[in-house]
């Protein structure tokens, strides 16, 4: 064995703590008890069953534009005075969120956008590799199929607005192709062809039809590697006079060589209690669920960016996704806007019209105001290490995450220069 210049033997395992189920959380899991690690998750519900579940089940590899953009900016104010636009800011939470909204602000700039995709690229260029390599461990490789990821635009004028995101995959080598309707037509049939005129085609992303099947997959490998899991709320966590890391939660507390903060949008305040700040908040999501009686009617999600919404196929029925709602983690939900996207739902795949909605859903996606993930060590504490805030692309980020982690706490080299994932940039 031989002893890193973080003080890690490399080989000796350690018996870590996850905070958090969702499926960056459980993916971390595997990739550690893969090295022989020993691994405890903490997650008061069922595993996979929180916003990980809700998702539209892409795995993106060309996602290198962030949520902040010029075009974004511009729109802000429609944010909070038009209750069906784009995005919606519940009044009362302007001031809390308003420092986050600054940030977010500053990181639409034309020049930090450039900064940004550079940082995501690592990311989701790796996105399907890490996941193909957790798959074959998990003995689940149909789970993932390679169907690409699509964007459709109604008019000439919602396609010009790519213009910036066609840039930026163009500079970074993302394989991508822009469709003409008869085009898309070929590759969704049974769509509506009046509700397409442009398309945007990523041929090498993937797609999960059943993203919490997938978590519990990556879970069952982990717990056939000894991973435990205990169904407890996280009270605290904070560092023990013996160099331990210590969980506290409603029943007891436990003491680990290292511990993972993968809470999602709960993260911000256990970061806290380790000492380290943080700008993380929650974009809420929304989807409804329609049933199909098995009828096969898209062969992967699609992205109408003029509606803001996805249409997903998922393994019980047809999936509608959309709402960024900055509204924190307290105010009950509102399915009031994405009900109003049914109709666009079934003009656009007809064979839903007939087809009743089974499920209605919430979920909180963390975001950082610049779309960049945290990932890697606490400023204050070595054994502490951080892996939330993917916004929109946790399942795609997430394979890549568990391995980066892994490799961090192993003591092994990572691929590529982590400086622009570390918590302390904000």
């Amino acid at each position: 064995m031989s002893r890193t210049d973080t003080g890690l033997v490399l080989g000796a395992p350690r018996h870590i703590a996850i905070v958090g189920g969702g499926v960056v959380g459980v993916a971390t899991a595997l990739a550690l008890s893969a090295k022989g690690h020993r691994v405890t998750i903490f997650e008061r519900g069922e595993i996979g069953a929180g916003t990980s579940s809700g998702n539209a089940g892409g795995i993106v590899t060309g996602a290198v534009t962030p949520t902040a953009t010029p075009g974004v900016i511009k729109a802000i104010p429609s944010y909070i005075f038009n209750r069906n636009g784009a995005a919606v800011l519940r009044p009362s939470y302007f001031f809390p969120i308003l420092p986050w909204l600054i940030r977010f602000i500053a990181a639409g700039r034309l020049s930090r956008v450039h900064t940004i995709a550079q940082s995501l690229y690592p990311l989701v260029s790796n996105a399907m590799h890490a996941h193909s390599a957790l798959s074959e461990l998990a003995h689940c490789q149909n789970a993932i199929q390679k169907v690409g990821w699509l964007k459709v635009y109604g008019t000439d004028a919602g396609f010009a607005k790519t213009a910036l995101e066609r840039d930026l995959m163009t500079r970074h080598e993302v394989n991508f192709k822009v469709l003409n309707a008869k085009q898309i037509a070929e590759l969704e049939p049974k769509m509506n062809p009046q509700h397409f005129k442009h398309g945007i085609f990523q041929p090498e992303s993937g797609y999960v039809n059943f993203p919490k099947g997938l978590t519990q997959a990556y879970f069952k490998e982990a717990q056939n590697r000894q991973t435990q899991h205990i169904q407890e709320n996280v009270q605290q966590v904070f560092i023990h006079t013996d160099g331990k890391v210590a969980i506290r939660t409603d029943s007891q507390t436990r003491f680990f060589d290292d511990v993972v903060i993968a809470a999602g949008a709960w993260s911000k305040q256990l970061a806290k209690q380790i000492g380290d700040d943080v700008s993380l908040d929650t974009e809420r999501g929304y989807h409804l669920s329609f049933t199909t009686n098995g009828e096969k009617l898209l062969n992967r999600p699609v992205s109408f960016p003029e509606k803001d919404c996805v249409l997903s196929p998922m393994h019980d029925g047809i999936t509608l996704i959309s709402g960024d709602e900055l509204a924190g983690l307290k105010a009950p939900p509102d399915y009031r806007r994405i009900h109003t996207l049914t109709p666009f739902a079934k003009s656009v795949l007809p064979p839903l019209e007939s087809q009743k909605i089974q499920r209605e859903w919430m979920g909180y996606r963390p975001s950082t105001p610049d779309s960049v993930p945290v990932i890697g060590r606490s400023d204050v504490c070595k054994n502490v290490y951080y892996a939330f805030g993917h916004g929109h692309l946790g399942l795609t980020l997430s394979a890549i995450t568990g391995q980066l982690i892994s490799k961090m706490i192993s003591g092994e080299p990572v691929p590529f220069d982590m400086q622009a994932y570390r918590i302390n940039r904000f």
